[in-house]
């Protein structure tokens, strides 16, 4: 395999789309076509005239996006933006995992989602030692009336009349900047 090359944070979430693009041609029994700009990065996994071989780009996609392995996840803040988080990453991103949760309302510590329980958020230090999560996501709850500005969360792109501006965020494709960041981290191994 070819040593993977580190990207810039502009590449990432789209390489990130790419492999999740790759994983669904390969189950559906599709071939792919050239995607030559973002992934000649790479090195030499295309055919001339011929594309890209799915599974060979598929593993290197993985490595370069560390997605070769799975990532545990805590998340501070469990209410309602919190939990549509968790339950996206459960439904369509199998490599980061749920591992710990936290929030500081007496309604939601003790609670469990899929096997994890709510934790007190002033446990956080120890929980985290404990449960070994990578990557923290903080999710906190705002509610306004008359918004004029949404920041869309979905993996699917939000477009909404003017004068509300939307600012669309792939939080997996997110996600994946800090995979490759840590794949890549002087020292880092786990």
């Amino acid at each position: 395999m070819i040593e993977p090359i580190a990207q810039s944070d502009v590449a990432i979430p789209r390489l990130f789309a790419y492999h999740r693009a790759l994983e669904q041609a390969e189950t559906a029994g599709k071939t792919s076509t050239q995607i030559r700009k973002d992934l000649s990065a790479l090195g030499p996994l295309g055919r001339c005239r011929q594309g890209y071989a799915i599974k060979p780009l598929i593993d290197q996609l993985e490595l370069v996006l560390g997605l070769e392995r799975d990532w545990r996840i805590a998340i501070a803040g469990f209410g309602f933006l919190g939990l549509a988080f968790a339950t996206f990453l459960a439904a369509r991103e199998e490599r980061f995992k749920v591992a710990a949760i936290f929030d500081n309302s007496p309604s939601v510590i003790g609670q469990e989602w899929q096997g994890v329980r709510v934790e007190d958020a002033v446990s956080l230090e120890s929980a985290l030692a404990r449960v070994g999560a990578q990557i923290g996501v903080i999710a906190a709850r705002l509610a306004q009336s008359g918004v004029r500005a949404l920041l869309n969360f979905a993996p699917v792109w939000v477009r909404v009349r003017q004068p509300v501006i939307v600012r669309n965020i792939d939080l997996a494709g997110e996600l994946s900047i800090l995979t490759h960041r840590l794949s890549f981290a002087p020292g880092y191994t786990n």
